[in-house]
């Protein structure tokens, strides 16, 4: 099910902007956003059960001057959380959340830049920070680089929905929907 719900929000996203010329209004030079939201683990990691789990992120970017292009920095925290209750049989709930905390430039294409709906593409590319938290029963940890091709639509100016492949390390891999609040960005006032 949740399969299909990402497979959805990733269709309507890619319609809505193949739909749109890119359009660009003369925009706020910097912006910032924090964000929230949930990930799905991708692909498979000890026969585990793929659980919802959480993401956070912060991230700066800068608008180039009349042109749809951004690029910034961001610090994000996404989980792939993985249930075992199966493997054991004695009525626990066990659960295994590898965590990756990924530092990366972004680069992003926006198709309505300074307007009220603006889809975007874009990607991340930096270090990722792996470890286990909470129940270990298949420890790791170490860094990675991480990749993070990312889909999205920011509304209002201020409100921003993105879909976000985070892919680093296997049994890190997963999927991020969050919902982000945006400062700055707005278009200039003329």
């Amino acid at each position: 099910m949740i399969h299909k719900l990402f497979k959805i929000i990733f269709l309507f996203v890619i319609l809505a902007t193949a739909s749109m010329s890119a359009q660009t209004r003369i925009v706020q030079m910097m912006e910032g956003e924090i964000r929230a939201g949930m990930t799905a683990p991708l692909g498979g990691y000890h026969t585990g059960k793929a659980q919802i789990s959480a993401a956070l992120g912060i991230e700066g970017r800068y608008n180039f001057k009349g042109t749809p292009w951004d690029c910034g920095l961001m610090l994000d925290l996404s989980t792939a959380r993985r249930g075992y209750e199966h493997l054991y049989n004695d009525g626990y709930d066990r659960w295994q959340s590898n965590r990756t905390l990924a530092l990366a430039f972004t680069g992003d294409y926006n198709f309505r830049q300074g307007t009220k709906f603006n889809p975007f593409v874009g990607a991340a590319l930096g270090a990722a920070f792996n470890d286990v938290v909470g129940d270990k029963y298949f420890p790791s940890k170490g860094t990675s680089m991480i990749f993070a091709p990312r889909i999205g639509v920011e509304f209002l100016y201020h409100i921003q929905l993105m879909g976000q492949f985070n892919i680093c390390r296997k049994g890190y891999n997963n999927f991020s929907l969050t919902l982000g609040f945006v400062l700055g960005g707005r278009p200039k006032k003329q």
